[in-house]
């Protein structure tokens, strides 16, 4: 079958009926993606309104026919979570992670779809079909803005899920618009160039900012790869903060018809930054090194009225920013002043303390300018160039800073700590049981039956110091195993202090010495064995349900969903959460 498309001439009635046509298949394709948010209200809506209201009959418990009933939903059940386990698993190339399958899926389904919407009804009109491509990209941006919202996300709403998960889609829809875009310019180009006009036609001004704009969208696109984002996450924040703005600005100019869906997008992140405005608290803050470590502790004092929001929800972030009060020594019209501007770092809150209404944040000391910055005013660091202090003890400083949040997955967490698992374990490396040690304190505290074991892997004794739970530290907890990592292990917190790998590392498995009661080496030098950890929770019953958490090194997490990948075969209830910072 050859090329269908040809240049053709239309005439101004055809050329009316083209636009119509465009501005309808956009519609459609704008409409299809918000279509799933009403499909599950009234889903939810009819499962609501025939929920019984009393008690009704049940069959015998034991009776044959109930019994084949709970296999037959037993297999199915099991099916279907071999089917999620295989979709959550990571995609890679080169050794580099490309996302998850069930991204992949959805991305190649999504395109194919705008796709058909791009090619229907355009008949042999290579100029209808080259807009068409254009305008679907342009009705995709306000679902791509709405996907990146934090607080005000109606599809993390509807769909009860979180920010952090519905962004990994954000990411997925926007490798569609680009190549949808990539496939308009590709096809406007040849359209210059066949006809002899691509001199002239590339200096009118409605050409410049489409090329403009295209050349923005491959440096987001370029700077959002996670290897250039682990090198300079500033650069990709920046970055998407301005194409953001000025894409929707820019696009009104190159394509009039687009210009609805362009004022919805700027819409949609003018309220966004008035929510986030409105969520942002500046409290004052205490700043102090950890001796012996590379970490900083925060501890920022939350109005009453915002503390019950950190309490409910262990284990969420906040976003951190060094306001101008605490910059008084910087120019302000210096660059250093500048970026700090624009520096709003991801932190897990380590710690709630409702009484007193403080929140502790741990951060460790890395080469990006934020933690470089906390390290400096809690005097853990000689002063940086641009931004001084006077504070050259480790005794703890005062500055306000600024918070937003708190955010996470955790809010969409089942409830752990209500029976609902009958184990629970949490994995952790470095810096990254800031998420799991609230965890942990949290079921511990509203269950202490619950079956619940910790594995944290640090770099010595000294960075599990600030982990303190009822006066006791997580060291003097039979629950806990404690790994000590020598100095390579790489845990981070927060955007720009990226997870390390720590592949090669050796370990001491850190026990209790009951005669002397204190923590005591093995000689074994050797990792944690992950394989042999997930197999003690699970080996206890085949009916058990488990929950497992890790938040460290990627190395660490891909040895822990493999140990767990061969359980999920044989057909066990898993609910598996790994945290990160991915953007």
């Amino acid at each position: 079958m050859g090329w269908p498309y040809h240049f053709i001439d239309l005439s101004p009635a055809e050329k009316v009926l083209r636009r119509e046509a465009l501005d309808r298949y956009a519609f459609y394709a704008q409409l299809s993606a918000i279509l799933p948010l009403g499909v599950v209200l009234l889903y939810r809506v009819a499962i609501w309104a025939t929920k019984p209201r009393q008690d009704v009959y049940s069959t015998v418990p034991n009776s044959p026919a109930l019994k084949s009933q709970r296999l037959g939903s037993s297999r199915w059940s099991s099916r279907v979570r071999k089917v999620k386990w295989w979709l959550s698993e990571d995609f890679s190339q080169a050794n580099s992670i490309l996302g998850q399958r069930d991204e992949w899926v959805v991305g190649f389904a999504w395109l194919g779809w705008l796709l058909v919407l791009s090619v229907r009804g355009t008949g042999d009109d290579y100029l209808h079909f080259t807009k068409r491509l254009g305008l679907i990209a342009a009705s995709q941006y306000p679902i791509q803005y709405l996907l990146s919202l934090k607080s005000l996300n109606p599809f993390a709403y509807v769909f009860r899920s979180s920010h952090e998960h519905i962004n990994r889609y954000h990411r997925v829809l926007g490798r569609v618009i680009f190549a949808l875009l990539a496939l308009h310019v590709g096809f406007y180009l040849n359209f210059f160039i066949q006809n002899g006009v691509f001199g002239r036609r590339m200096k009118a001004p409605v050409v410049v900012a489409g090329v403009i704009a295209f050349t923005l969208f491959n440096l987001l696109y370029g700077t959002a790869l996670r290897p250039l984002r682990e090198v300079s996450y500033r650069l990709f924040f920046l970055t998407h903060l301005f194409v953001a703005f000025a894409m929707p600005v820019i696009l009104c100019k190159h394509a009039p018809p687009a210009r609805i869906f362009m004022g919805e997008s700027l819409l949609v992140f003018i309220l966004d930054l008035i929510s986030r405005k409105l969520d942002t608290i500046t409290a004052k803050a205490t700043l102090e090194s950890i001796p012996g470590t590379s970490l900083v502790k925060i501890t920022a004092s939350i109005p009453r009225s915002k503390i019950n929001r950190f309490r409910l929800h262990p284990g969420s972030h906040v976003y951190l920013n060094i306001p101008a009060a605490s910059r008084q020594s910087v120019d302000p019209k210096s660059a250093a002043h500048l970026l700090f501007e624009f520096l709003f770092n991801p932190f897990t809150v380590a710690a709630v303390d409702p009484n007193k209404g403080d929140v502790t944040l741990v951060a460790r000391h890395k080469a990006g300018p934020m933690t470089t910055a906390l390290a400096r005013f809690a005097g853990g660091t000689k002063p940086l160039a641009g931004l001084t202090s006077s504070n050259t003890s480790t005794e703890p400083t005062e500055i306000p800073l600024s918070l937003e949040g708190p955010y996470g997955v955790s809010t969409r967490f089942p409830q752990l700590s209500s029976g609902g698992f009958d184990r629970i374990l949490l994995v952790a490396g470095g810096i990254g049981a800031t998420f799991t040690v609230p965890i942990y304190r949290a079921i511990t505290a509203e269950n202490p039956s619950a079956k619940v074991d910790m594995v944290w892997a640090i770099r010595s004794a000294g960075d599990a110091t600030w982990a303190v739970t009822n006066g006791k530290s997580l060291m003097e907890d039979d629950n806990v195993q404690i790994f000590l990592t020598g100095d390579v292990v790489n845990g981070a917190n927060g955007a720009g202090d990226g997870y390390g790998s720590g592949a090669e590392v050796e370990m001491s498995s850190m026990q209790r010495d009951r005669r002397r009661g204190r923590l005591t080496a093995q000689h074994n030098r050797k990792r944690p064995d992950l394989k042999k950890i997930v197999d003690g929770v699970f080996a206890h019953g085949t009916e058990e349900r488990v929950a497992v958490l890790v938040c460290g090194p990627e190395e660490m997490a891909k040895e822990l969903r493999a140990a767990m990948g061969s359980w999920v075969r044989r057909g066990r209830a898993v609910w598996y959460h790994k945290e990160g910072f991915g953007l």
